[in-house]
């Protein structure tokens, strides 16, 4: 793996983002990334333009990050994922799964300490309380409840609890 925060201190600045330099197999000259402390990237993985890597975020091998993305502090990324443009993945999670883009947000569900959280724009919260807002809003919001479904049944599969934590506001 690759430490990006060692392998990007000498990059030209942007305010917060740096701007990669030319041959570079994991990110396109001239693309603007904002890295944390002790961040890794591993081998053949990419980072899109704009995209936001938290501190200790771990990007494993052969993973994919679109433009726009955020990755919290101490999220994980696995091998071979890719998590799409503008995804939304929360810190100390792992296992992320990209659900798609519907009704104006990609939505992403992944794990924290065994509970399933869904990513979508600003939001960041239990897949139980994901359920609870978007059934609230059914009539504008029927293709993400659609996703939802997904969530629901990848969660199963993993082993992953819905939650029960309140929502949080976004920051």
């Amino acid at each position: 793996m690759i430490s990006l925060d060692e392998a990007t201190k000498d990059w030209a600045r942007d305010g917060i983002w740096k701007i990669a330099p030319a041959g570079l197999s994991w990110i396109e000259e001239g693309n603007r990334a904002s890295i944390g402390n002790w961040a890794r990237i591993g081998d053949e993985a990419s980072i899109g333009n704009w995209a936001s890597i938290g501190d200790e975020a771990s990007i494993g091998d052969e993973a994919s990050i679109g433009n726009w993305a955020r990755i919290g502090n101490r999220a994980s990324i696995g091998d071979e994922a890719s998590i799409g443009d503008e995804a939304s993945i929360g810190a100390n999670s792992s296992d992320a799964v990209d659900l798609g883009w519907a009704d104006g947000y990609r939505k992403c569900v992944a794990q924290v300490n065994g509970v399933a959280y869904v990513g979508a724009g600003c939001r960041w919260f239990t897949l139980s309380d994901a359920l609870r807002h978007w059934e609230a809003k059914s009539d504008e919001r029927a293709l993400t409840l659609c996703l939802m479904q997904a969530a629901i049944h990848i969660a199963g599969l993993r082993g992953w609890k819905l939650g029960h934590v309140s929502e949080e506001p976004c920051t």
